[in-house]
């Protein structure tokens, strides 16, 4: 839900295409840390919620971000062990592959341009990756202590 806040934040008008997709990156911290509860179906619910806060088309975000969750579950063991700047080339892939195939399906409907802009985001997405995962790394410890 906090994910989905920060997504409805409006930025300055220069920020508009260089705002992390903070979903995906809050969908993926879970997927990789607890992918047996955390996994496709989560991701597609998420990124239905996504279609419906962005008055997208139905389905749009939902397959994308199914698919980033698919990724991440299935190559959570190997993500664990990667070094942290490791991680940020990962996200910055995985969240490159989530604006493609927003960007393929917003084709296939109606007719849109593919400019090199739309990929800032996925830029700022891996940029902020550590400071996500360190918040999320510690939120994750406070409740597992009981804190």
């Amino acid at each position: 839900m906090i994910g989905l806040a920060l997504n409805l934040v409006t930025y300055f008008e220069w920020m508009k295409y260089a705002k992390p997709d903070w979903v995906l990156l809050i969908l993926f911290y879970w997927c990789v840390e607890i992918p047996d509860r955390i996994g496709v179906s989560c991701g597609w619910v998420t990124g239905l919620m996504v279609d419906i806060l962005n008055y997208s088309l139905f389905g749009q975000h939902a397959l994308a971000k199914a698919f980033v969750a698919f990724f991440a579950v299935t190559a959570s063991r190997r993500i664990r062990r990667y070094d942290l700047w490791k991680q940020c080339v990962v996200v910055f892939f995985i969240a490159s592959v989530d604006i493609g195939i927003t960007i393929l399906i917003a084709n296939l409907t109606v007719s849109t341009e593919v400019r090199l802009i739309y990929w800032q985001s996925a830029l700022m997405s891996a940029l902020i990756w550590p400071f996500i995962y360190v918040v999320l790394r510690f939120l994750r410890q406070q409740v597992r202590s009981g804190s």
